[in-house]
């Protein structure tokens, strides 16, 4: 009998969670370049077809790992808003340096998130649901900060928007090493207080 040099069955306990919480960690050590489902498998010492009959391709595995992604985001912002003692201006900040310092400290996962290619035809209704949970959460504050008289009335979305937009172009700048995570660092709040002037009522 032949001596096999991987395990001949896809069984290895619950090999679903088990590609998801690898893929999470080579995401979180800016391998995700690296990422397919044979690498998986030699990682996980399963047959090469084994993750295959979990996930159809390597996009369906990531929309399923930025699911999760967006979940924890989704957590930090709802923490932020929720931190008692801070105004609601104040939370916007806190939120503002939470996401910039996430992504430029997190590239792999800021692409993950934010660069659809990488999920394409996988986009599921969870991942769906689930940025739209994220987004929530800052529609949410602004609607707390107006009204608290802090910002003006107007449609909530487009206020999000706003506040999201540069903060996000910033993050991609430094993330895609077009310009060195120092600059922008140092502008951070000075682009809060400018997005805060933006939304002030008249």
């Amino acid at each position: 009998m032949p001596i096999l040099k991987e395990r001949d069955s896809y069984h290895h306990g619950d090999l679903r969670a088990a590609l998801i919480d690898e893929t999470e960690r080579m995401v979180a050590a800016n391998a995700l370049g690296q990422i397919t489902l044979i690498e998986l498998g030699r990682r996980l010492g399963v047959a090469r077809s084994a993750p295959y009959r979990h996930f159809r391709n390597k996009n369906a595995l990531l929309c399923e790992v930025a699911v999760r992604a967006f979940a924890r985001t989704r957590d930090m912002t709802r923490a932020i808003r929720l931190t008692p003692g801070l105004s609601p201006a104040e939370r916007l900040q806190a939120l503002a340096r939470a996401f910039f310092n996430f992504a430029v400290d997190h590239p792999d996962w800021f692409r993950l998130m934010y660069r659809e290619g990488l999920v394409g035809a996988a986009e599921s209704p969870a991942l769906a649901a689930m940025r739209e949970a994220d987004f929530a959460e800052l529609v949410l504050l602004l609607a707390e900060a107006q009204e608290a008289g802090q910002i003006a009335r107007g449609d909530l979305e487009t206020q999000a928007l706003f506040c999201w937009a540069p903060l996000h172009g910033m993050a991609s700048l430094v993330v895609d090493q077009h310009l060195p995570k120092e600059l922008f660092a140092g502008m951070l709040d000075w682009t809060v207080t400018g997005i805060l002037k933006g939304l002030r009522p008249d």
